[in-house]
């Protein structure tokens, strides 16, 4: 095929952060020797959780705890919440006390939120899975205080609330002179479950083969805020709920080969858009109307609006819990467009018409597995930092 345009698209992909500073909540206890905390976490965009969700939250947040001297649970999940009329932290049902013998020393405290009915083992282990809906997702946070040898003076130990899933989201760069409108981004087969260990805060289990097929970032059709007119600096697209929040995992294995028929077990992003000049309105990817297209006549139907195309970049990175990232999808020459994946446009409302991917200009065939512009390879650069630390995006 002819290559008319030197534009491409690049994924970079940088861990940034919205936090300033960790927020703290003390919490003081008019009771002598009831267990208390004094929390903190990141303080991050309402999209995810932070010290006002767990005070606005009438569930509060669960606690479990284990002593020396009792097989069972010292705590068994507790429930711990923010009493709004007295402007208090107060345990739900019965108060829990300081133990007063030495012998039932040292206390370990785990703790996580939002609450639920969950159950923690012998081995403090937890089974996880990803909701099937990005946005009925909600951010997990955990925390845990080991070896507590003494009943402090205060009554109160520190909980520090980590995030434990990985944060996803997406902005785009584009040419000068060029006008991109994105209508949705999904990633396609990331794993769904895994085990969190909070005695060690980490995930002693995560997912190696059971996959989810897709998570849409943003779907059709097209919202204002996702048409990228000349945008030199990364520019937000806006997700259809909020960030993803997605399991931490290995995606390094699964490398996508670009050879679409093994999409159905790699990993990788799919991004649906449209390209044209401007000034002109000149079609660069995909068409204007629906009409201009040499097969319309005899392919085209009743098809009204816009055609999109369909590409994929592969995923060879690890997520980590803690961590946010932010792929940006570079549209101003630097690399290739994508490769392919549907030879057939997509029209306005998402669905995959008869009209096969042709060059605007020239009119000739693009297959599955080509670039969409040129032969340059997808690149990828990856910044990894936790939430809590200021960092900006390259």
């Amino acid at each position: 095929m002819k290559r008319i345009i030197n534009l491409g698209l690049i994924i970079t992909a940088i861990s940034v952060t919205s936090c300033t500073k960790d927020e703290v909540s003390n919490i003081n206890q008019n009771d002598a020797n009831v267990i208390g905390f004094e929390l903190s976490t990141g303080k991050t965009r309402a999209s995810v959780n932070d010290i006002n969700n767990l005070e606005t939250d009438a569930n509060g947040f669960g606690v479990f705890a284990t002593n020396k001297l009792t097989p069972e649970m010292f705590i068994d999940n507790g429930k711990y919440r923010f009493n709004t009329v007295g402007n208090v932290w107060v345990w739900d049902r019965e108060k829990m006390f300081w133990p007063d013998e030495e012998d039932e020393y040292p206390i370990n405290f785990y703790a996580y939120y939002p609450y639920s009915q969950t159950q923690l083992n012998e081995s403090l282990k937890k089974d996880y899975t990803i909701a099937s809906i990005p946005e009925d997702q909600i951010d997990l946070l955990a925390a845990h205080h080991l070896e507590v040898v003494t009943r402090p003076p205060s009554n109160d130990i520190p909980l520090s609330f980590k995030h434990i899933l990985s944060k996803i989201d997406f902005k785009v760069v584009t040419a000068v002179d060029a006008t991109v409108e994105v209508q949705s981004i999904a990633i396609r087969n990331v794993g769904n479950k895994g085990t969190f260990d909070y005695s060690g805060m980490i995930w002693s289990e995560l997912p190696t083969t059971n996959f989810n097929s897709d998570y849409s970032y943003m779907k059709a059709p097209v919202a204002p805020e996702n048409i990228f007119v000349g945008t030199t600096n990364p520019t937000n697209v806006t997700g259809s709920g909020g960030s993803f929040m997605l399991m931490p995992q290995d995606l390094s294995n699964r490398g996508w080969n670009q050879k679409i028929a093994t999409l159905g077990t790699l990993s990788y992003i799919e991004v649906v858009y449209r390209m044209y000049e401007t000034e002109s309105g000149k079609d660069i990817v995909g068409y204007t109307v629906a009409e201009d297209h040499p097969n319309y006549s005899e392919l085209g139907n009743n098809i009204d609006g816009s055609l999109f195309v369909k590409v994929g970049y592969p995923l060879p990175t690890e997520w980590f819990m803690n961590k946010a990232y932010n792929y940006v999808l570079y549209l101003d020459g630097t690399s290739s467009g994508g490769t392919l994946i549907d030879g057939n446009f997509i029209d306005e409302d998402g669905d995959t018409t008869e009209l096969p991917v042709v060059d605007p200009e020239t009119e000739e065939p693009i297959e599955p597995e080509d670039p969409i512009f040129t032969d340059k390879p997808i690149g990828f650069f990856v910044v990894v930092a936790d939430w809590g630390i200021e960092n900006k995006p390259l």
